[in-house]
Parts: C-alpha cells; sequence; structure tokens
C-alpha cells in the first residue's frame, strides 16, 4: 500500500507529467542561486518524486545508492558535475508509472527485482552524465545574457539586472522541468521495455550494481573527509534510511 493515501502521479498523463515537471524545475533552480537547501541532491529528490508518485521505497531505491556516489558532488561553483535532480525524477517516475515498483526489493530482498533496479540506477546516473552537458550549455547562454549588465553601469539601472537574474532562474526552471519529462519518456518507451530483451546473464550482472555502488560510495566519502567525519554521516544516513523504510512498511 503507498504511503501517501492519495496518489499525486499515478499515471502518464499530461497533469502528472506536469506535476513531475514542476518538481524537476523546482529542484534544478536548488542547484543555482535560489533556495540552496540541497534538496536537489539525489537522495532527497528521488524521495520526493517517490512521495509525489505514492512510492517513496522506490524512490529510496534508486536515491540511496547515488547519493553515496555522488556524495562529495555539492552544488557549489565548478566543482559541481552532472545533472542529478532532473535524472532521478525521470528514473523514479518512469519506474512507478510503468508499474515496476522497487518496494519489494527493499522489503522483501526480491532477488529478481534486484536487476531492474540496477538498470534504473544505470538509467540515472548516464541521463545525469548527459545532464551536465546541458548546465554546461545553459550556463553559456547566462553568462551572454547577463553582458547586458554592462549596461547598467552606465545608467544605473539596477531593474535591468534584476530582470536578467530572473531570466536566467528562468531558464533554468525550465531546462530541469522540460528535460525531466523527456528523460521520462525516454525511459518508458525505450530503456524500460529494452530491459526484457537483455540476456539473463545480464539481468543477474545488474542486480550486483545496488550492492556494488555503497562500497565505492564510502570509498569516496572517507577520502573526501576522513574515517571519523565519515562514520557520522554514514551512521546518520543509516538511521534516516531505517525510519523511512520501517514507515513504508508499516503503512
Amino acid at each position: 500500500m503507498p504511503l501517501l493515501a492519495v496518489t499525486l502521479v499515478p499515471d502518464a498523463s499530461l497533469s502528472s507529467l506536469a506535476l513531475l515537471a514542476m518538481l524537476a524545475g523546482f529542484l534544478a533552480l536548488d542547484d543555482v542561486a535560489l533556495g540552496q537547501t540541497w534538496f536537489s541532491q539525489p537522495l532527497p529528490a528521488a524521495l520526493l518524486c517517490g512521495f509525489f508518485c505514492g512510492d517513496p521505497l522506490t524512490g529510496l531505491a534508486i536515491g540511496v545508492p547515488l547519493q553515496l556516489i555522488l556524495v562529495v558532488n555539492l552544488p557549489i561553483g565548478q566543482s559541481f558535475t552532472g545533472d542529478p535532480a532532473p535524472a532521478v525524477v525521470a528514473a523514479v517516475g518512469a519506474t512507478v508509472i510503468s508499474g515496476q515498483s522497487l518496494t519489494r526489493a527493499l522489503t522483501q530482498a526480491a532477488p529478481a527485482e534486484f536487476g531492474f533496479t540496477g538498470w534504473m540506477i544505470l538509467a540515472a546516473g548516464l541521463l545525469s552524465a548527459a545532464g551536465h552537458f546541458l548546465i554546461q550549455a545553459e550556463r553559456r547562454a547566462h553568462v551572454l545574457w547577463m553582458l547586458e549588465g554592462h549596461k547598467t553601469l552606465r545608467d544605473g539601472n539596477l531593474g535591468r539586472m534584476v530582470r536578467l537574474q530572473a531570466r536566467c532562474l528562468t531558464g533554468t526552471f525550465f531546462r530541469g522541468g522540460i528535460f525531466a519529462i523527456l528523460f521520462l519518456l525516454l525511459l518508458l518507451k525505450i530503456w524500460i521495455p529494452l530491459y526484457d530483451l537483455l540476456p539473463a546473464r545480464l539481468h543477474h550482472t545488474l542486480a550486483i550494481l545496488p550492492w556494488l555502488l555503497p562500497g565505492l560510495g564510502l570509498g569516496t566519502l572517507i577520502d573526501r573527509y576522513g574515517t571519523g567525519k565519515a562514520w557520522v554521516w554514514v551512521l546518520a544516513g543509516f538511521i534516516l534510511a531505517l525510519g523511512v523504510s520501517k514507515l513504508g512498511m508499516g503503512s
């Protein structure tokens, strides 16, 4: 039974896609100078999308491995790479809409579903990497737009700067929303149907992926923060994940 009594995104209708697009748009804004809540990180973004779709555990299954891998990929300056927020919204949304809930893989240890979980995690990672080029193109466009700001040095019109910033933020919002929906449709129409055509051996290989990424992510965390601080974050994340998991099973 879904955690939410009312599922906001039950299918691929235009209203459902619009809700997911809005979510992805706001999360894309969180990567820039608006908000900076870090809800755009893979785990919070995936959980939010899971709540919207009425299946937060599917969001957890996709968000946790990606968060561990990208734990030091914070939206700060040029160190931020990829575009994880629209990617995880697309992956979680497509999974739920296609009827391939990952809840059983988490709560009942269903081995047959670990392969599909790995397949969707791989999709989210590839889409995030592809989104990096979109972000770079957007930033180049912002630079060109903001060049108009030099006119303010002559006439002192600060309203021009406000309008230019609003234009940049609007572009970011629509970039996140539009590409999340394009990614989602790509997953629904091509990526998810392709899974059934893969050989069984590859299904077994993909089933290893969700278990492999946490170890790699832990190594990344220790390399970045050192052993002492890293374990604090790991323990806090484990307690949070366990609480969400128990809440989902209880409903």
